[in-house]
């Protein structure tokens, strides 16, 4: 709920910052001239977006000495858990596995993401002794920003067993 009260202040931030700018561009206008209110408004709103040099969904390869001998061309499929859902976003585990070894993993969010980005630092996945059945051990941090800005961030862990089956599309 937090996290939708964040994106709708986000929002209405960045629409009173552009309607802002468009009165005082008309303004501009209107004293100095066309060129210099058009350089305004893109000064204005400049700041609002920044780019992002990290990977959007970082993947975590897996490699071991049993993946390693195996064919890569094996029966091998998507297995999705849902470590988070909440009211506007979903957390998922996204693992390609064969059955008895996970051979990547990333984190997708999906959802209302205004104001909140999400960076994954580990994933640990172990096998158990039931068949199909991995341990999972997740980490990473949620940045919250207002107009691009980073203001908190949050570190946040999701642990469990779940069995990894078929996922239907």
């Amino acid at each position: 709920m937090i996290q939708l009260i964040w994106g709708i202040l986000n929002v209405t931030l960045f629409l009173g910052l552009f309607v802002f700018s468009a009165k005082k561009a008309a303004e501009i206008r209107q004293k100095v001239g066309l060129p210099v209110a058009i350089l305004f408004s893109f000064f204005a709103l400049s700041f609002v977006t920044r780019p992002n040099n990290e990977e959007k969904d970082k993947k975590f390869e897996f490699e071991n000495r049993e993946t390693k001998t195996q064919s890569s061309n094996r029966d091998t499929f998507i297995s999705d858990i849902i470590l988070e859902d909440d009211v506007c976003s979903k957390f998922k585990l996204n693992a390609i596995t064969d059955g008895e070894n996970v051979r990547s993993a990333l984190i997708r969010r999906t959802g209302f993401l205004s104001g909140t980005e999400w960076s994954t630092l580990y994933i640990d996945i172990n096998k158990t002794e039931k068949k199909g059945v991995f341990q999972y051990h997740v980490g990473g941090t949620k940045r919250w920003s207002i107009l691009g800005i980073d203001l908190y961030q949050e570190y946040k862990e999701f642990e469990g067993m779940k069995e990894f089956k078929r996922t239907s599309f």
